[in-house]
Parts: C-alpha cells; sequence; structure tokens
C-alpha cells in the first residue's frame, strides 16, 4: 500500500506499508531532509522507528480492547487507518493519488472523533471524518484527547481507582501559580462517567496551527552525541543549533528540575520534556509548556520516612536519580522556596478523592513538607548527596524485639 508522507501539504517521501500498517520500505533518494521529521542521518532505519513510536502504546488505557473491537491489527493498523494524524505536529500520510489535502484532514481545525472511551466525546458522529489523533497519543495512562466548548484539549485519567495523579498534576499548577512562572500546562479536575475514580483531569492544547511539539527525546536522537557530555548537555547544543535561546533553555530547565524535586516527580522522561517549534522557519522557539507531572508525590509507592530515603528517589530522565538531575542546576534560586502551596492546601485537595485514606493523606503531607527542607537546604548551597550517605544513629531496641 503506497501513500506519500506528508509536513502539512509538502511531500517528504513515499512509503510502502503492509498490511498491519507497519512500514514495508520507504524511498530513501525521495526524502526531503529539510521536511522530514528530525532524525539521525545515519540511521537508515529512522523512519519506521519514528512510525513505531508515533503509534499508541497498546499498553494505554483501553487500547487493546478499543483495537481488538475495531477489528484492527495493531497499534500501527491504528495509526495508519488515520493517516498518522496528530495534534501535536504536521505529519500525515496521504494514499496515493487521493486528492487529500492538509486543510482538509488536519485535526486543528477540523472535528474528530473520540474513540478511546474516556472522555465525553461519542464513538461515531455522522458527517464527521473517522480520523482521530488518538492513535498517536503517547504514554501508559489512560487519556485521550477532545473538544470541549469548541476547545480541543486532553482528558487524562489514572492508574488505580485514586485520583491521585490527576489531583498531583493541579497541585503542580497551583505551584507554577504561586511561583508566577508562566511557561506551564493548566490542568483541572473533571469528572469522567464509569469509572473508578472520582476525578481525572483536563488540560488545554498548547500547540497549534503556527507551533508544533518536538520532544528532547527527538531532539538527542538527531544528532550523534560526543563521548564527552551527557545527554542532558547534548539536548541542550542540540536545541540551539536549531535555533533555541540557549540560555533561556537552561533557565526553563533549572525551573522543571527543581520543581520536581519538590513533587518528588520521578516521571520526567525524554518526551515529558519538549519545545516548540515554528511551523513556517522550522526554528526552535521557547521551551513547551511544563506538562506531565502527574507521577509525583509518591503515588503508588510507600512515602519515605527519612532524608536518605527521600534522597533516593529514582527518576525517569537524562539521568536516574534526583540528585544527579539536581547537578545540571545553574541556578538555584529561580524557584522561590518562600512561595509553594502549603501542606494543609496540599492535604485539603488530597481529601476530594473519597477513596484517600486520611493517613496516607497526612505522609504525603509530612513527606512534602520535609522534601521542601531539604530543597531549602540545596539552596543554600548544601550537599544533599552527603546527607542521604551519612550512616543513620542507631535506635536503642528493648529485648525481645
Amino acid at each position: 500500500m503506497l501513500y506519500v508522507l506528508k509536513r502539512r501539504d509538502d511531500i517528504v517521501t513515499v512509503i510502502d506499508f503492509l498490511e498491519d500498517g507497519t512500514i514495508y520500505k520507504f524511498h530513501q533518494e525521495l526524502v526531503n531532509p529539510e521536511l522530514a521529521p528530525l532524525h539521525d542521518a545515519d540511521n537508515h532505519d529512522w523512519l519506521k522507528q519514528w512510525w513505531k513510536r508515533r503509534a499508541v502504546p497498546v499498553g494505554q488505557g483501553h487500547i487493546r480492547q478499543l483495537l481488538e473491537r475495531k477489528g484492527l491489527l495493531g497499534p500501527e493498523d491504528y495509526l495508519l487507518k488515520n493517516l498518522g494524524l496528530s495534534l501535536t505536529d504536521y505529519y500525515w500520510i496521504s494514499p496515493l493519488d487521493s486528492g487529500l489535502t492538509w486543510k482538509d484532514v488536519n485535526l486543528f481545525e477540523n472535528e474528530f472523533h473520540e474513540d478511546i472511551l474516556i472522555g465525553q466525546g461519542k464513538e461515531e458522529n455522522k458527517g464527521i471524518p473517522h480520523y482521530t489523533p488518538n492513535s498517536s497519543l503517547q504514554g501508559s495512562l489512560e487519556k485521550c484527547w477532545t473538544i470541549l466548548d469548541g476547545e480541543r484539549g486532553m482528558i487524562k485519567g489514572n492508574r488505580d481507582q485514586f485520583s491521585s495523579e490527576s489531583i498531583n498534576e493541579v497541585i503542580a499548577t497551583k505551584l507554577h501559580e504561586l511561583q508566577g512562572f508562566a511557561n506551564y500546562t493548566e490542568y483541572k479536575l473533571i469528572k469522567i462517567n464509569g469509572k473508578e475514580y472520582d476525578y481525572g483531569c483536563y488540560s488545554k492544547l498548547f500547540t497549534s496551527t503556527e507551533k508544533e511539539l518536538i520532544t528532547a527525546y527527538d531532539v538527542v536522537s538527531s544528532e550523534k552525541q560526543p563521548n564527552d557530555i551527557s545527554p542532558f548537555e547534548h539536548f541542550i547544543r542540540v536545541s540551539g543549533r536549531n535555533g533555541m535561546d540557549v540560555e533561556q533553555l537552561q533557565a526553563y530547565m533549572d525551573y522543571m528540575i527543581m520543581s520536581d524535586f519538590v513533587l518528588s516527580g520521578r516521571d520526567r522522561h525524554l518526551s515529558n520534556v519538549a519545545i516548540l517549534r515554528d511551523a513556517e522557519s522550522l526554528r526552535f522557539i521557547s521551551p513547551a509548556p511544563i506538562y506531565d507531572s502527574g507521577k509525583s508525590l509518591f503515588v503508588q509507592d510507600s512515602v519515605p520516612t527519612n532524608d536518605r530515603d527521600l534522597l533516593s528517589i529514582k527518576t525517569e530522565s537524562f539521568v536516574g536519580s534526583e540528585l544527579k538531575m539536581l547537578k545540571f542546576v545553574k541556578d538555584r534560586n529561580c524557584l522561590d522556596v518562600s512561595k509553594l502551596p502549603e501542606r494543609k492546601w496540599l492535604e485539603e485537595v488530597y481529601a476530594v478523592d473519597s477513596k484517600m485514606d486520611e493517613n496516607r493523606i497526612k505522609l504525603i503531607g509530612e513527606g512534602y513538607e520535609r522534601k521542601i527542607e531539604l530543597f531549602r537546604r540545596f539552596q543554600l548551597g548544601e550537599d544533599l548527596n552527603r546527607i542521604r550517605l551519612a550512616v543513620p544513629a542507631r535506635k536503642e531496641t528493648r529485648s525481645g524485639q
């Protein structure tokens, strides 16, 4: 099956797909390198890998059941049936000689289906083309794109019966608001019918027909990383070569790393860090608004009861721990420790979840409060790694205990 990969109405290359939606081959000699998705020019399988990454993960929410119900052969088949369309960029595939144009199909301006069955949408609507941006929606959390009151946005759920991840997004929103930091995604709690948890969350779309999203993963993968620099430094440098103001990006990353530390965020992987790119010039213009902070505040984990454990939290990011991430910070004072959400407010927000245990809420509050104190010590120049490695004093125990 022959399709044309396009960026809006400009041809990038011609692709031959197999029946299951995977790429059989593409015509290297026809690739327009200036318009192609960011990639390593030395990687001959880059397009196959890009397409596979673009497809929604089969483990996300109810995707497996949806694929079975629709009789699809897998996530890439689902992506193919929806022309590879996304709400984060302008790439799509057009059946050869179909005559379709970007104006006909782009989901920034045309209606779309919300067929992941998490939001307010309906399975089928007459008169609306059978395309959805959810076939290219990344991440393992239950989620979907939707249109509410004429605005495009995302509804996200939770991984279990608790509303914790959605509440954490609201807490992060409050933190950024109090800091006076403008470049963040605002999340609000929303009721989702038929779910075990009380609340999901909703956020508005921040890409548009003028600005698209480029993830840090795509940035660092687009050029070979020198052996003498870290993936973080590589990200900053490559972004600079694509037009990004590196001082602006470093300041943004300083703030993100430190706010993640305060919230014990552990899911800042390289698809949860991104740049906005200008649609016309293809130049990087700004960091994307901070998004996806739900996996924070010890969600689905026990709350550490001592400083050593609080400082041993593993992260999925440029490096594997919070303390290693802090080493990339150049300006320790760009986050104001006096302007953070109060523990009492945080506990009140958790209390809206009818399934959240009071003792659990108290433990989260204590852990959060202690993390703020550790952050304050970091700002004063203290080496938190020394605290983590300190040998705790032995506690006396009674006989027989």
